[in-house]
């Protein structure tokens, strides 16, 4: 099923299951589990409409899906376990699907080309057909991704303590499933925690079943926003600036109960949720998946599931039991309900053929008479007709309304119809349940044009009256006819669709047979595994409803069968269409394109797609032949013996792999892609094979919910439940507005029952204010009350008692309107019916946690009031947080041991890194690097971001609109969104007008939000005012240019509402045309696309960062560094990076101020440091001083790998140092260790040698040995007197290559023989005799180590950073 469509009507009928992520708002999860195909399609190609020439390195590739990797890992930080899965060699019922999205894809891709006139390039585009198990880039991804998380594991400390198991495409099965056998096997086991968090990232509609059939309620989705309309077009911006939302399955289990509860009336056996989940899940079928066509005419953006579940309430209580007793199919009740949708099948039939409902309501003898007076021209009615003109006629009179009731036939409802538009007065058809009747109403805007209504009086009382003969002879004639003629509509169906007979049983009872034989294979495949690798469902299009009867008769047999999985060769072999044959061995290449090829009736070049009533092309069947496994098996057998080994090898399975850290491993690991990523000399990473746990047979399996789970109000932490607040639901049309349109569909909405209705306010005041308090709801947040409001005054709490305040009149009238906007917001976004809000309870919101400078850990809550209904707070939680337990601070020593990693806060350079050497239970060392000739952090930062103030010009609105000759009012509303209505010339209704938006969407005053380099909000004469740059200016003098007319248009009509019509602006006869040449135009604006941000949102263009990053190069050539020691120190006078999150919340940043990331974990090395280049809430936009692995281009706007959106509280600030420091520190003890290092020596000519290649930007001590293991992902540990330790099995000397960008990026400079000498190993430096402390084997030190010269490549953290080798180690 298509996602965003099942995701969209999921999420309108239960509006409140997803929930935006933002720090500290989600729960904690035990499990992460990554659908990897999902991100690896994301980050290898766009989703530019199919750019021909779209093409992406496989460097770049793998880079993208290690960020986005780490990105959702770092958004949920698992506790327990970490489980990717790729997709392997699917079952044989999915690959027909993936061979028809292959197939179609390619030939749309190639059409699309070909009507663009594109000619090939000799450099191919990327093709996403790749991303299929057996391809070399399969492999290579999975080589990829075993170094990637033995790097993870060895230096970021949020990937310790966990299990990580990858299952790549070696592993048989799709990702999801895979994931789903862990699951479901580990919840049988003896001891499964019941109350296991699961938090599970995928694109596919069918996780939400697959989540839904664990029947474990703390499970969560996380996925990226979802948008429609004109905002559906994928954003092309960086994974930082990209919401991702949770859906929560423990609200969806009780909206689903709240739906079907209604059953508890009418069952004769036991309600039981977990039972209507399952057959949910199965009635979700039907709509279609990835292994059986949809049934006819059920789509489910017209109402299909719905239609399902009002069905399943009026048959369940009838069938006597469930239907999917989990997994497995109760075919006697399933017939009941297709028995049911038949009805549903003959009304669609009806609609198709509208002659045929006439047909059905005439009467015996006296049709031919009225059909030929209607010939002629005259009138004639029957007795009933007579009567229902009299009716009508008596309505308009006195002006009422009626209701004509359902069982009318269809002649007479077509006469209501008509007369009602002869007589014009409003009708319309309702619904009552499952009965239809139509309602006619005397209308007075009604203005009759024509024929008057006494013109059409005398008309309808001059009308001949002809008797009806009803005899049930004659209507059972029309009865016959009409099944006639359905039957005849069925046999259509099958013999153009799927050239079957329909009168042949044998074909009949055999395409039965497959699709219920297929409803029963996906459902076990979904509970159980797979059943059989070999079944699949060998027809295009699914039976008609009516068709499934006798279902006990089926035989269903592939559990008898034993089939293999496809081999990965044989499943591209069956996917792959000719276009894309490259990624098959050379010895089976030709089996695609030659003519005389066994097989190449299975690669038809032309072919036809069907929408078969969907709407979408994405959406069509494609009509390629079936796969006949054994002659493409029998094709590949005499050519197997023409593989080379490498390719055997890739056509066999393997296993999963679990990774754990293990810091006494300290083995090599060797580059995963030579010359761009580097070794891991001192991996701490373990890898072995992992086996999930096998069962055999369904009865090993738990059914339905654990012994224990924790359910409703006592759910696990930070999990939601409506059952927080009393309420009711019942289901309705609402229109809700989840995805910026009303929905059309039914939603179930929740009332809440307003608990303090019956009170006072001022003892409502008297009891919260003062009081914690839970807000959010459902997704409940803690909170302390300051103060309770109503529409007149504010309670606060002072001198022991409630001060009543009164409101002066414009707080009263913006109170009001805040109050009515927070009911409407809850009503049309959440579906929640709150009732008049009269109470309001101003509260501080809980921010985080925060340590004190003595180290004890206390709540720390946001400064500024947020209001919140009083009847949408919630006194108390059953289970509560324990990320935000006060505690006291731990004792020094125990705090800060010895070789502690930490950044020393003391006033001359602070923020510069280093170990604890000495602890006390009153005061600590650190030995530190630091800059010997510069104390403080250098200002280029801070002056090229003035510049770029002085150099970036913007106006206020006065200004431009003088200058535009404009008004100011004319001048706002082209900036903003302006919608224009272009009426249809057609006398349908209104839905069928165009809005268009003419807008140059610039600024957005609700939303609070400006595009930047474009808008911003200041400060004008003491009011805040829209200012526009030169850019903007540009916009709006070519518009006025272009469309002078418009723009008078507007002009002459400020008076008028915020909506026009095109004919405003232009002559009737031409306004559509003028307008779309409008819209047309302003597809060409730039601007539309840019991304908009908050209002304090600030960034540097592309030129300032350039002037940046060239003055940190120049800063870095000219760096003498030393190590000192610095004594006495107390604990407010160091930074752990684990205290960065609770320390580190409140600090302010300027752009241009340089920072230096103090976190363990993450895409950037500890200690590396950058300047701010952008600033958006607490995403800071850094420009690091050097590459490293992770590294982004912030949007094209820096070099490559140099930047990274990180969160403020991961930064230090240097430039503006905040955190308290209560004394300087005293320099007693301070000691220097070494030889001061000289920088400028670095950039001597390079040698090159063909693999002594350098980048002239390296940070020189903060990465060093960053690849190496380390034991906190940090620098490596200080240890006086001993010597480097290598490698094992690496002997001094040896080079290789110089690591992660690419050789043609580098600035190669020769250097003299000596410097790069046979005795440089990877990462040490020479021996220094001088040098008394040097880092440990297994360390990663920023501190100039000892060693036997360096490569000069650098690399810290998870990044990287290059340097110059130098023959005295210094790097």
């Amino acid at each position: 099923m298509g996602i965003p469509k099942f995701f969209r009507w999921m999420s309108e009928r239960y509006p409140l299951c997803s929930q935006l992520i933002t720090e500290n708002r989600i729960p904690e999860f035990d499990n992460l589990y990554l659908d990897m195909n999902g991100i690896i399609h994301n980050c290898s190609h766009s989703n530019n409409d199919m750019d021909v020439h779209n093409r992406v390195s496989e460097d770049k590739i793998f880079i993208e899906i290690f960020n986005y990797i780490d990105h959702l890992f770092t958004k949920i930080k698992p506790k327990q376990l970490f489980f990717m899965a790729v997709d392997g060699v699917a079952p044989r019922a999915k690959m027909n699907q993936q061979r028809a999205r292959r197939f179609r894809t390619a030939a749309e891709a190639a059409k699309k080309a070909e009507s663009r006139g594109e000619e090939s390039s000799q450099e191919a585009p990327f093709d996403s057909n790749c991303i299929t198990p057996g391809t070399e880039f399969m492999t290579k991804l999975s080589h990829q991704l075993k170094y990637f998380i033995n790097k993870k594991v060895t230096e970021d400390s949020n990937w310790r303590n966990i299990k990580v198991v990858l299952s790549g495409h070696e592993v048989p099965g799709e990702g999801e499933h895979k994931i789903m056998e862990y699951i479901r096997n580990t919840k049988a086991q003896v001891d499964y925690n019941p109350n296991v968090r699961h938090c599970l990232y995928g694109l596919d509609a069918d996780l939400i079943m697959l989540g839904l059939l664990s029947h474990d309620p703390h499970f969560a989705l996380l996925r990226e926003e979802v948008t429609f309309g004109s905002s559906k077009k994928k954003k092309q911006g960086r994974v930082e600036s990209q919401n991702f939302f949770l859906m929560h399955l423990s609200l969806l289990r009780e909206y689903l109960d709240l739906e079907f509860s209604i059953l508890k009336e009418t069952l004769s056996f036991e309600y039981n949720l977990e039972r209507i989940i399952d057959d949910f899940i199965l009635l979700a079928l039907f709509i279609g998946n990835d292994f059986l066509p949809h049934l006819p005419n059920l789509h489910i953006a017209e109402g299909a599931l719905g239609l399902m579940f009002h069905v399943y309430k009026k048959v369940l209580p009838a069938a006597g039991g469930y239907i999917n007793d989990g997994g497995l199919l109760d075919v006697k009740r399933l017939e009941m309900i297709f028995r049911e949708l038949t009805i549903f099948e003959r009304d669609v039939y009806e609609g198709e053929f509208v002659d045929l409902k006439w047909f059905k309501g005439k009467q015996k003898k006296h049709l031919e008479m009225m059909e030929e007076k209607k010939r002629k021209e005259k009138l004639v009615l029957t007795p009933k007709q007579r009567e229902i003109y009299n009716q009508i006629k008596e309505l308009i009179k006195t002006r009422t309304k009626h209701h004509f009731p359902a069982d009318y036939p269809a002649r007479d409802r077509a006469f209501i119809k008509k007369l009602a538009e002869e007589l014009k007065i409003h009708q319309s058809v309702l619904e009552d349940g499952e009965n239809k009747h139509l309602f006619v109403e005397y209308d007075s805007e009604e203005e009759s044009s024509g024929e008057t209504r006494e013109e059409v009086y005398k008309k309808y009382e001059a009308a001949e009256v002809i008797e009806e003969d009803d005899t049930e002879t004659y209507q059972e004639k029309e009865r016959k006819k009409d099944d006639e003629a359905f039957i005849e509509w069925k046999r259509k169906y099958y013999r153009e669709k799927l050239q079957i007979d329909y009168d042949n049983q044998e074909s009949m009872d055999k395409i039965v047979g497959s699709y219920i034989e297929g409803l029963q294979w996906v459902l076990w495949y979904y509970y159980f595994g797979v059943a059989s690798w070999g079944w699949f469902y060998p027809y295009h299009y699914s039976p008609k409803i009516s068709d499934l009867y006798d279902l006990d008769k089926i035989d269903i047999s592939f559990f008898s069968s034993k089939e293999r999985p496809f081999t990965p060769f044989e499943q591209l072999m069956g996917v792959l269409p000719e276009g894309s044959k490259k990624f098959l061995p050379k010895a089976y290449q030709d089996l695609l394109s030659d003519p005389n090829s066994p097989i190449i009736d299975f690669y038809p070049k032309d072919f036809t797609t069907d929408l078969n009533g969907k709407k979408q092309e994405w959406e069509a069947i494609v009509n390629i032949p079936f796969i006949n496994q054994k002659r493409l098996i029998n094709a590949l057998k005499d050519r197997k013996d023409q593989l080379t080994e490498e390719e055997k090898k890739r056509d066999t399975f393997g296993d999963s792999f679990l990774f754990t850290y293990d810091p006494d491993y300290k083995e090599l690991y060797p580059s995963s892609l030579p010359g761009f990523f580097p070794d891991i000399p001192y991996c701490l990473c373990r890898t072995e094979v992992y086996h999930v746990p096998t069962l055999e047979g369904p009865k090993f399996i738990i059914k339905g919910l654990c012994d224990g789970v924790q359910l409703g109000i006592k759910a696990m932490p930070g999990f939601p439940s409506l059952q927080t607040l009393k309420h009711t639901a019942k289901l309705l049309q609402h229109g809700v507005n989840v995805f910026n349109s009303e929905s059309k569909n039914e939603t179930m909405v929740i009332s809440i029952v307003d608990q303090f209705k019956d009170m006072k306010n001022i003892d409502i005041a008297r009891e919260k204010v003062g009081e914690r308090i839970f807000v959010g709801w459902p997704f409940l947040q803690e909170g302390k009350v300051t103060a309770i409001s109503d529409e007149q005054f504010r309670y606060e709490f002072n001198n022991g008692q409630i001060n009543k305040i009164p409101h002066k009149q414009e707080i009263t009238e913006k109170w009001r309107r805040k109050a009515d906007k927070f009911e409407q917001d809850n009503s049309k976004r959440y579906g929640t019916i709150i009732g008049k809000v009269n109470v309001f309870a101003h509260v501080l919101v809980l921010k985080g946690m925060k340590q004190e400078q003595d180290g004890a850990l206390v709540r720390e809550f946001l400064e500024e009031e947020q209001e919140y209904a009083i009847q949408i707070t919630v006194d108390s939680v059953e289970c509560e947080d324990s990320r935000y337990e006060e505690k006291p601070a731990a004792p020094l020593a125990e705090e800060f041991p010895l070789a502690t990693e930490v950044f020393y806060l003391g006033n001359n350079h602070y923020g510069c890194p280093g170990r604890v050497s000495s602890n006390t239970e009153e005061n600590l060392a650190v030995k530190a690097i630091i800059d010997k000739n510069n104390s403080n952090e250098p200002e280029f930062g801070s002056e090229v971001a003035k510049a770029f103030a002085a150099r970036i010009k913007y106006s206020p609105s006065f200004a431009v609109a003088k200058r535009l000759s404009i008004s100011g009012l004319t001048l706002s509303k082209l900036t903003a969104s302006l919608h224009v209505i272009c009426k249809s010339n057609s006398n349908e209704q209104k839905s069928t007008d165009q809005r268009v938006n003419l807008g140059l969407n610039l600024k957005f005053e609700a939303k609070k939000q400006k595009v930047l380099g474009y808008t911003r909000k200041a400060k004008i004469k003491d009011k805040d005012g829209w200012e526009y740059s030169e850019k903007a200016i540009q916009i709006l003098a070519e518009y006025k240019e272009k469309f002078p007319e418009f723009i008078q248009g507007l002009e002459n009509k400020h008076d008028k509402e915020e909506i026009y019509t095109a004919e405003d602006f232009y002559p009737k006869e031409e306004a559509v045309s003028k307008i779309n040449a409008i819209k047309d135009w302003l597809k060409t604006v730039e601007v539309r696309d840019f991304e908009k941000v908050p209002l304090e949102a600030e960034q540097l263009d592309k030129e300032a960062i350039q002037e940046i990053e060239e003055a940190a190069d120049d800063f870095l050539k000219n760096m003498v560094t030393d190590q000192e020691e610095f004594k006495n120190l107390a604990r407010y006078q160091l930074l752990k990076p684990s205290h960065a999150s609770t320390l580190l919340q409140n600090q302010k940043f300027n752009l241009g101020d340089r920072v230096v990331f103090v976190k363990d974990s993450g895409n950037v090395p500890i200690a590396s440091k950058g300047t701010i280049v952008g600033i958006e809430k607490n995403n800071i936009d850094v420009v690091f001083d050097c590459t490293f692995m992770g590294g982004s281009t912030l949007g094209d706007r820096c070099s490559n790998y140099r930047g990274m959106t990180v969160l403020a509280n991961s930064l230090l600030n240097l430039t503006r140092p905040q955190l308290p420091v209560r004394r300087s520190n005293t320099g007693n003890g301070r000691s220097r260790h070494g030889t001061n290092i000289n920088y400028q020596s670095r950039y001597q000519e390079a040698l090159q040698n063909g693999q002594q290649y350098y980048n002239s930007n390296a940070y020189p001590y903060y990465y060093n040995n960053g690849y190496s293991g380390r034991s906190n992902r940090g620098w490596g540990s200080i240890i006086p007197n001993g010597s480097h330790q290598r490698p094992p099995n690496r002997s001094r000397g040896a080079s290789g290559s110089n690591g992660y960008i690419q050789q043609s990026q580098l600035h190669a400079r020769p250097i003299s023989q000596s410097q790069a000498s046979s005795g440089a190993t990877k990462y040490g430096v020479q021996n220094q005799t001088h040098h008394s402390y040097r880092p440990r084997s297994n360390g990663n030190s920023f501190l100039p180590g000892r060693g036997n010269g360096s490569r000069g490549i650098h690399y810290g953290g998870n990044g990287i950073s290059r340097g110059r080798g130098r023959g005295d180690g210094k790097t």
